[in-house]
């Protein structure tokens, strides 16, 4: 079936434009498309997957996570507790719809240009993103998994499913990586014994500038919602400190500060920033310079 008979079916009045959202980078797991009508202008998003994930990222947030990049019902259940968050829009769902076995969500058009960056922005900015998150990590959990399905196991056993998932992926990917390959089995022992982070809330294991819109110099959307995991909240700060520097995070910690205080990641600084270049977290990056990276938190 040609594309627009197709996203056709998704709406009651002809569709008069079809434009693909292209995000800029490659091995995204979504088809995005704006679509006008006579009565409204909506983003339709359907998986670019057919089959369970390969890719590093998906492959190790389906294993540990339990998130299904093919079922938009992850997309769907970010995007309803985004939505209770004061401070940055999220897309409300439309409607629903499978077509030739494939998952469609007709979700609203949110306003704004992508934010090319966090580092330069307003003292303003970065605060509301602090103030935020904040909001986001005010929902706990006692388990680990997605916000979709619910549980993979209680957070107590995580770092041992984390393992699991680290060797996995280094067998699976990294079998040419040296750096990587000498690094699992010394990062396996101290996950074993590193104390599990006691803060279980929503983390955004992607978390990056490319997933917020800006509209008249403040953050007026997060669109990409897709990787949303119950998990650590030092996971955010972990990716976080891949996008800012000390000045934009001073003004991001004063925003998160009105609401929680930040936790201390120096413990988990090394292993966690090992699993997230294993995830392709900011693309390949050689393991020496990755964990070279300033730590400003």
């Amino acid at each position: 079936m040609a594309r627009d008979s197709l996203l056709q079916h998704l709406f009651y009045e002809p569709i008069e434009r079809i434009t693909y959202l292209d995000p800029g980078y490659s091995g995204h797991a979504s088809d995005v498309w704006l679509v006008k009508t006579a009565r409204e202008e909506c983003v339709v998003r359907t998986s670019r997957l057919t089959e369970a994930p390969t890719r590093e990222f998906w492959w190790g947030c389906l294993n540990l996570f339990g998130i299904d990049p093919r079922r938009m019902r992850h997309f769907e259940a970010n995007a309803d507790m985004l939505g209770s968050i004061l401070g940055i829009r999220a897309p409300r769902v439309h409607s629903r719809a499978v077509i030739e076995s494939k998952e469609y969500l007709v979700v609203e058009k949110m306003n704004g240009k992508a934010c090319r960056a966090f580092i330069g922005q307003s003292d303003a900015l970065l605060h509301q993103l602090g103030t935020w998150l904040a909001q986001v990590h005010l929902n706990r959990y006692d388990y680990f998994g997605n916000l979709s399905s619910g549980k993979v196991d209680r957070k107590e056993s995580f770092h041992a499913h984390m393992s699991q998932t680290i060797r996995q992926l280094v067998e699976r990917d990294y079998k040419h990586d040296s750096k990587i390959k000498a690094q699992v089995e010394s990062i396996i022992n101290e996950l074993f014994v590193l104390p599990v982070p006691d803060y279980f809330c929503p983390v955004f294991i992607d978390l990056d500038p490319s997933q917020f819109l800006i509209q008249d110099g403040m953050l007026s959307a997060v669109v990409d919602v897709e990787a949303y995991a119950i998990g650590p909240r030092e996971f955010d700060f972990v990716g976080l400190e891949y996008v800012l520097d000390e000045k934009s995070a001073a003004s991001f910690l004063k925003g998160y500060s009105t609401i929680l205080d930040p936790p201390d990641i120096s413990k988990y600084r090394k292993v966690y920033r090992y699993f997230y270049r294993l995830l392709g977290v900011q693309g390949s990056v050689d393991l020496n310079q990755w964990y070279a990276q300033r730590a400003i938190f």
